[in-house]
């Protein structure tokens, strides 16, 4: 069941803003401070909140204990969260003065995949992190290794049955966990460690732990901030077709980037009945607001095509001249 519609009022960089988004894969782009990763951990905090009902749950996937008001924008004044679905049933969060008024009404489950990599510090950092209250991570960067760690199954689930020959192909091999550590054992035998395997085949990775612990699965919703970054580029329109292959099985995805081919390759692969929607964040006078389209070059607000055609331009002034 997909999210139809967001709207967030007050909260951090959001003024008031209203999202539609496709009910198949969202790309999301916008300078930096346009508040992409806030949206992607909003999302994520509100169905944490609905699985959890814990009062400190929305907070925490913030990194914040004390400051809640911290995260709105005007104290005084009341700041909300209301997604709607498919269906018109809708949840609204409503915060006031930093603390929480009411939960929501319904929410699927939802994957927040971060930018940082967190399996390489698997072991040991749970066990931190529940001992020490001010522990200095966030509960986004906290759940990825829960998820992660989880039991596999022993046949791939038939969501993830076209998917996964893809990912094995890109990291040479699969993951494995010995004694809380992450490993990918590669196709010759070779039992490579997490912290010194590749940073993109660390993704790689992720989202086939992922599959295989059926944290990702029909009707749930995957939130991935730059899924592209320290990735090899040849590897980019692979890691697209499996995301589209995941859309078309129920998934509703949301994806941050600044990359241009990351983002245009979901046009370039896109199929005539896969639901794709382009949502660019951009700052004005009354904080962030956002444009959506269907196709990437229809944005008027643009940050990644403005310094893609600039760099075009270079390139032909350098091999024209004057």
């Amino acid at each position: 069941m997909s999210i139809q519609q967001i709207r967030i009022k007050n909260f951090s960089v959001f003024e008031d803003m209203t999202l539609q988004p496709a009910a198949g894969i969202n790309v999301l782009v916008g300078e930096n401070g346009t508040g992409k990763t806030q949206l992607l951990k909003l999302l994520y905090a509100c169905a944490e909140v609905q699985q959890n009902h814990l009062s400190d749950t929305f907070y925490r996937c913030f990194g914040i204990q004390q400051e809640r008001a911290s995260l709105i924008r005007q104290p005084k004044q009341e700041a909300m969260v209301s997604l709607a679905d498919a269906d018109g049933q809708q949840m609204t969060q409503r915060l006031q003065e930093g603390y929480m008024l009411a939960f929501p009404a319904h929410v699927q489950s939802a994957v927040y995949i971060p930018v940082k990599d967190m399996l390489t510090h698997a072991k040991g950092l749970l066990a931190m992190a529940e001992k020490y209250r001010d522990f200095p991570f966030d509960k986004t960067l906290t759940d990825i290794i829960r998820r992660a760690n989880q039991w596999s199954v022993k046949e791939p689930p038939a969501l993830a049955k076209a998917i996964l020959p893809q990912l094995e192909q890109m990291m040479d091999g699969q993951v494995v966990i010995e004694e809380d550590t992450f490993y990918i054992r590669k196709n010759d035998g070779r039992l490579v460690n997490f912290t010194v395997e590749a940073e993109g085949l660390k993704k790689i990775g992720l989202l086939w732990q992922l599959l295989m612990t059926e944290n990702i699965t029909e009707n749930s919703l995957l939130l991935w901030d730059e899924p592209e970054a320290n990735l090899n580029p040849a590897f980019l329109p692979q890691l697209v077709e499996c995301l589209l292959e995941l859309s078309r099985h129920g998934v509703q995805i949301f994806v941050s980037t600044h990359n241009y081919i990351f983002a245009k390759y979901f046009d370039v692969r896109r199929e005539a009945t896969d639901h794709i929607a382009y949502h660019s964040l951009y700052v004005q006078k009354n904080g962030v607001a956002c444009e959506s389209k269907e196709h990437f070059a229809e944005l008027q607000h643009n940050a990644i095509m403005q310094v893609f055609n600039q760099l075009l331009d270079e390139v032909y002034d350098l091999q024209v001249g004057d």
